[in-house]
């Protein structure tokens, strides 16, 4: 997407901005990106582009470019990471609720985690034998999306869920973009309970082995 960096970009078709691609982690922010991106990220590559349609990884988003004869080089990429003992909270309640499996194509998971608690859900995310959809996206770790083929961060920013609105404003301050930045979280989930609150001390140290890299790279605990 190109995102105007003056007045005159922001209202000529002739000056386009500054070229970005959104690195979209799912259950991290998207919601609240998109909002604050708005018409622009609606005029992405990666939603007009059959081949970088979905929640690609970095190295998809390098691959597939390159194919298309583009570098990713060419775009500030950014994308959101978050704490990987909240993110599974999320996965669960979202795809177990009655829009989540639809919305998402995780129909198998939909069914199956309605009569699962988050145990349950935790226990079949690390059966390499349990039934599930092939895409599996709440299997990788979170710095799945961000890395390239040696581990190295590849995004040009990182933002963390927890605080997106401050890092927001600190990519758009650095990169000179103007957005509208939400001053309101957006997609808010209803739940009472707090993600600790989900947790037994066997899932923490399931979800802890699953998320080695995450915990280092990030710094996050329970």
């Amino acid at each position: 997407m190109y995102v105007p960096r003056t007045i005159l970009e922001s209202v000529s078709p002739m000056h386009r901005g500054q070229p970005m691609l959104f690195v979209h982690t799912p259950k991290c922010g998207g919601s609240f990106v998109g909002k604050a991106f708005h018409k622009y990220q609606k005029k992405c590559i990666s939603l007009r582009s059959p081949d970088l349609h979905g929640h690609l990884l970095w190295q998809d988003y390098n691959e597939r470019l390159a194919l298309m004869g583009r570098s990713i080089d060419d775009y500030t990429t950014f994308s959101v990471i978050r704490n990987p003992f909240s993110w599974h909270v999320s996965w669960f309640t979202y795809i177990r609720g009655p829009k989540g499996g639809k919305r998402s194509g995780y129909h198998i998971e939909h069914a199956l985690f309605q009569k699962m608690s988050f145990c349950d859900y935790v226990d079949w995310l690390v059966d390499p034998n349990a039934q599930r959809t092939k895409q599996f996206d709440m299997g990788k770790q979170v710095s799945d999306w961000i890395l390239d083929s040696e581990n190295n961060i590849a995004v040009d920013y990182v933002l963390r869920q927890e605080t997106l609105e401050t890092d927001l404003r600190k990519m758009a301050d650095s990169s000179k973009i103007r957005i509208r930045i939400p001053h309101k979280p957006v997609n808010v989930s209803n739940a009472t309970k707090r993600y600790q609150d989900f947790y037994t001390s066997k899932d923490v140290d399931l979800i802890t082995k699953r998320h080695q890299r995450d915990i280092q790279l990030f710094g996050y605990e329970f």
